[in-house]
C-alpha cells in the first residue's frame, strides 16, 4: 500500500506540489477550454478529444470511457506503476525529497517483477554506456560512431553504448551486482549454454536502448560492428518490451511532435540519431516491425500528422502502403517522403543534402494519393481488367475513411484517374460494405443506473464545488431524504471525508471512493458551476425544498392509500390514527411552503 513507504503527510506535500497538467501534457497534448483543458484520452481509442484536466482541482476525467482521478492515478494508470512508484516519479520531479527506508525482507520478497526487471535493465544501460564513454575496451565503439558522425550530443542524449566483443563481460557484470541471471534471461540479456552457465545476447555491438514514455529502458537494439549477420537484432519481446507497442526515441520526440504539430517516421535506429542530430526532433523509428495500431493510437496523444520516410525499394513503399489503412481508420493524416534509390535518412542527410531533405518534407504526398500512384503503376489503366482491380482496390482502401468528405473527395479523384463516373465507384461501395470498428467499442461502459433526480444531483454538486455548504447540509439531513441510493452514497461519502478532515479535497476523495462513485464524481467536478456566492445558499434552500415536497407527496400517497385500506376493511382504531397522521402532515406540508432552513 501507499503509507507501506510515505506518510500521508509526504503523499499530500507531493500532490500539493506536483501539477498534473505538466505531467500529463507529456502524453497526452492538451488544448485549454474554459477553465478545462481537452485532449485525445491516452486510455482508449477516440477520433474527437474527450479527455479533460483542471488544473484547479488537479484531476483529469475522460468522458468516453470514464477514466479518472489525480495525478497519482493518471501515472499508475499510464506507466502501470505501482501507488509508491508513481509518488517517487512525482517526488522526483518536483525535487520533493523522500525518507530512504530500506524494505523489510518481506518487502523485498514482495517487490513487484516488474520493478525487477526494469532494474536489471538500467544496470545492463549503464553497463554498455560505460563501457562506450568511458573504458578502454569501448574504443571501437567510439570509433565506429565518430565513422558514421554521431555527435557525443547524441550518444548523450540517446543514452547509447557499447558491448565488446566478450562472451561473459554483461554476465559478470550482473553476477557481480548479485542479479537473478533467470530473469536477464527473460529480458533477452543473456542465454543459456548448452550445457552450464551463461553468455551475452549482444557482443561486439553499438548498443541502443529503447525507452518507454517514462524514460525507463524496456528493451535494447544492437547494430554490429564489422563482418557478420545478423547486422541489428533487438531484445526478444518480455513483460517490458512489446516492438508492436513502443516506437524508437519517442521518449524524446514527444514535447517536439506535440509543439510542430507533426511526426517524421523512419525505419533505422541511425536514421532517427541523424535526424535529431540534424534538427528533426519530432522524429521516431520503427523497431524492425511494420507500424501497428498501437503506434499511431500513441502518436495521436501528440498529433495527428504523420510523415513516413522509408526506402524507395519495394519493402520500403510496400511498408509505406501498409500504414495507410491504419492512419485512415484513426483518421490521421499521413503523408510520405521517398529519397533516390539506395539513399535512407542517414546517408542522404549526411552527403550535405539538407535543404533537399527540408523541401522533400514540404513537399510530402498524401498517402492515399500515393497508393493510387502506385496502383495505376501496378495495373493497367488503359485495359478493362486493369480499370477493374485499381477501382475494386481504390474502393476497398476508400471505405476506410471515416469522414463522408474526406471520402466524397478520394471517390471522386479516383473517378477522374479511371475517367469513369463516380456514380459507378458509389455502386461499388454500397456493394462492398466495409468492416470497421464500431464507434466506442471497447468503452468501458458506465453500469445502469436509475434517473438520477435533479434537485438531489444539484446539491451534490454544491458538495463537490462548494463545499463550505456541507455543514448546512449535514444540518439539514437532507441526504436521508434522497430517494436515489447513488446520489445518497455518493453525498455520504463527501459529507464523511469533509466531517473527517474539516474540509474537502477533491483529489483525496477521488482516491478514497470505489469505482462506481469515482465516474459520477468527476463528471460532477469538471462540469463548470458559475454560481455566485449568494445565490448558492438560495440555490440550496430551493432544492431541499423540492426533494422534501416530492417525499412529503410520496408520504401522503402512500397514506391515502393505507386510510382506502383501512375504509374498506372497515378498521375504525386503524382508520383514526391514520386520519390523525393526515393531519400532521397536512401542518408540516404548510410549514414546508413557507421556505427556509429546517429550525429544529
Amino acid at each position: 500500500m501507499a503509507n507501506d513507504f510515505l506518510s500521508e503527510e509526504k503523499i499530500s506535500e507531493i500532490r500539493d506540489r506536483a501539477s498534473i497538467l505538466e505531467v500529463v501534457s507529456d502524453y497526452v497534448s492538451l488544448k485549454k477550454t474554459g477553465r478545462n483543458y481537452k485532449g485525445l484520452c491516452p486510455f482508449h481509442s477516440e477520433k474527437t478529444p474527450s479527455f479533460m484536466v483542471n488544473e484547479e482541482k488537479q484531476i483529469f476525467h475522460c468522458f468516453g470511457c470514464g477514466e479518472g482521478g489525480d495525478v497519482f492515478a493518471f501515472l499508475m494508470k499510464t506507466g502501470h506503476f505501482s501507488f509508491p512508484e508513481a509518488a517517487k516519479e512525482l517526488a522526483k520531479r518536483y525535487g520533493i525529497n523522500l525518507p530512504r527506508r530500506e524494505p523489510s525482507p518481506l518487502q523485498k520478497k514482495e517487490m513487484a517483477k516488474k520493478e525487477v526487471l526494469f532494474r536489471i535493465n538500467q544496470m545492463a544501460s549503464e553497463y554498455f554506456n560505460d563501457l562506450l564513454t568511458r573504458k578502454g575496451e569501448g574504443e571501437p565503439g567510439r570509433k565506429y560512431l565518430s565513422q558514421r558522425s554521431v555527435s557525443e550530443q547524441m550518444v548523450k542524449e540517446h543514452r547509447l553504448g557499447y558491448s565488446p566483443d566478450r562472451w561473459d563481460g554483461l554476465v559478470q557484470h550482473l553476477t557481480e551486482k548479485k542479479v537473478p541471471l533467470d530473469l536477464a534471461w527473460e529480458l533477452g540479456l543473456i542465454l543459456p549454454k548448452k550445457k552450464e552457465g551463461w553468455y551475452d545476447a549482444f557482443r561486439k555491438r553499438i548498443i541502443f536502448p529503447i525507452f518507454d514514455l517514462h524514460q525507463r529502458v524496456v528493451g535494447f537494439g544492437g547494430r554490429l560492428i564489422g563482418e557478420g549477420q545478423p547486422k541489428y537484432i533487438n531484445s526478444s519481446e518480455s513483460s517490458l518490451y512489446h516492438k508492436g507497442e513502443v516506437l524508437y526515441g519517442l521518449q524524446a520526440a514527444k514535447r517536439h511532435a506535440s509543439e510542430k504539430d507533426g511526426v517524421i517516421i523512419v525505419e533505422g535506429y541511425f536514421d532517427l540519431l541523424t535526424l535529431h542530430q540534424y534538427g528533426w526532433k519530432h522524429s521516431v523509428a520503427t523497431l524492425g516491425t511494420a507500424l501497428t495500431t498501437q503506434h499511431i493510437r500513441t502518436l495521436r496523444r501528440y498529433t495527428k500528422n504523420v510523415i513516413t520516410v522509408f526506402d524507395p525499394d519495394p519493402a520500403g513503399i510496400q511498408a509505406t502502403l501498409r500504414t495507410l489503412p491504419l492512419l485512415l481508420e484513426e483518421e490521421v493524416t499521413g503523408k510520405a517522403v521517398l529519397l533516390p534509390k539506395g539513399e535512407d535518412p542517414d546517408t542522404f542527410l549526411k552527403k550535405g543534402n539538407l535543404k533537399g531533405f527540408e523541401e522533400r518534407l514540404a513537399k510530402a504526398i498524401p498517402l492515399i494519393d500515393f497508393f493510387f500512384e502506385w496502383l495505376m503503376k501496378t495495373h493497367d489503366p488503359k485495359s478493362v481488367d486493369g480499370k477493374v482491380s485499381i477501382a475494386k482496390e481504390g474502393i476497398a482502401m476508400i471505405q476506410r475513411i471515416p469522414e463522408k468528405i474526406r471520402k466524397d473527395f478520394y471517390v471522386r479523384a479516383l473517378a477522374e484517374r479511371l475517367d469513369l463516373k463516380e456514380s459507378v465507384l458509389y455502386e461499388m461501395i454500397k456493394s462492398t460494405p466495409a468492416e470497421r470498428t464500431r464507434p466506442g467499442e471497447g468503452l468501458k461502459k458506465r453500469p445502469p443506473e436509475e434517473s438520477l433526480p435533479k434537485s438531489e444531483e444539484i446539491v451534490v454538486r454544491l458538495m463537490v464545488h462548494h463545499p463550505e455548504l456541507i455543514p448546512t447540509i449535514s444540518g439539514e439531513g437532507i441526504l436521508d431524504e434522497f430517494e436515489s441510493p447513488f446520489l445518497k452514497r455518493l453525498g455520504r461519502e463527501l459529507e464523511g471525508i469533509f466531517q473527517k478532515k474539516g474540509k474537502l479535497n477533491l483529489t483525496e476523495a477521488l482516491g478514497g471512493v470505489d469505482e462506481g462513485l469515482k465516474e459520477r464524481l468527476c463528471e460532477y467536478a469538471f462540469q463548470e458551476n458559475g454560481v455566485e456566492g449568494d445565490q448558492r445558499e438560495r440555490i440550496l434552500k430551493d432544492c431541499i425544498e423540492k426533494i422534501r415536497r416530492r417525499r412529503s407527496k410520496k408520504d401522503e400517497s402512500d397514506l391515502l392509500r393505507k386510510i382506502k385500506e383501512a375504509e374498506r376493511q372497515k378498521k375504525g382504531g386503524g382508520l383514526e390514527a391514520l386520519l390523525m397522521e393526515r393531519q400532521e402532515m397536512a401542518k408540516r406540508e404548510k410549514g414546508l411552503l413557507k421556505g427556509g432552513f429546517r429550525k429544529d
